[in-house]
């Protein structure tokens, strides 16, 4: 099994372990800390040492690219990854995201601004795990979302509206464990709806002036 692989399955094991009270927050965020500095399988395997058995009842379901996608721990062209440990990580404002987008929150909070982002014409897809934090994805209106993910005593919010013919989609999967991953569609900022007004004439074939343009 890859190491980056088994380094997320021993996160979500120290998470079960808080969540039974058998860690302080303290010693968790210590231990999150050696575990992802681990080289190796045997220093990963120390990060454990010391804490009962879990019971199967809470223990949090693996992460859903560690069942599905085997080679998670390897980069592929195209692909972004955001980690937010106890922490923060916000995109906002004019950036270009990556095809494929994967994130992790463990007790933290993601955001990801589309709605001044230059959007790939495919789209993009996001593969997204939160656990005990939040998740939220912003689209402009006019960009459309398939939201397919999973929520074990967490929430799974689509509040997307539909896309405009010919807009990117943007693809979300993933699981919430108590937890939430939120997808609304928000106006742009004021001083972004004049560039938000161009990329839909664009969209729907229309002049500056407003008149459809020629077939």
């Amino acid at each position: 099994m890859n190491l980056e692989v088994e380094k997320e399955e021993v996160v979500q094991a120290l998470c079960a372990h808080y969540a039974q009270d058998h860690l302080s927050t303290g010693e968790l965020e210590a231990r999150f800390d050696r575990a992802y500095k681990s080289r190796n399988k045997q220093e990963l395997l120390t990060v454990l040492d010391g804490l009962p058995a879990l019971s199967r009842a809470i223990a949090p379901p693996p992460p859903m690219y560690a069942l599905s996608t085997p080679t998670r721990g390897v980069l592929s062209p195209g692909e972004k990854r955001y980690l937010c440990v106890f922490s923060q990580v916000n995109k906002e404002g004019h950036w270009r995201p990556a095809p494929q987008i994967a994130g992790r929150v463990v007790m933290g909070g993601l955001l990801l601004d589309l709605r001044d982002a230059e959007l790939p014409p495919q789209g993009i897809d996001i593969d997204v795990d939160v656990f005990m934090g939040e998740a939220k994805i912003l689209l402009p209106p006019g960009v459309g979302a398939d939201v397919d993910c999973s929520a074990f005593m967490g929430e799974v919010s689509d509040k997307a509206r539909p896309a405009l013919p010919g807009a990117p989609i943007i693809r979300v999967r993933g699981s919430s464990f108590m937890g939430s991953i939120i997808v609304q569609t928000k106006l742009p900022k004021p001083q972004k709806l004049e560039g938000w007004r161009a990329q839909i004439k664009g969209l729907l074939g229309m002049g500056d002036d407003g008149s459809a343009g020629m077939g």
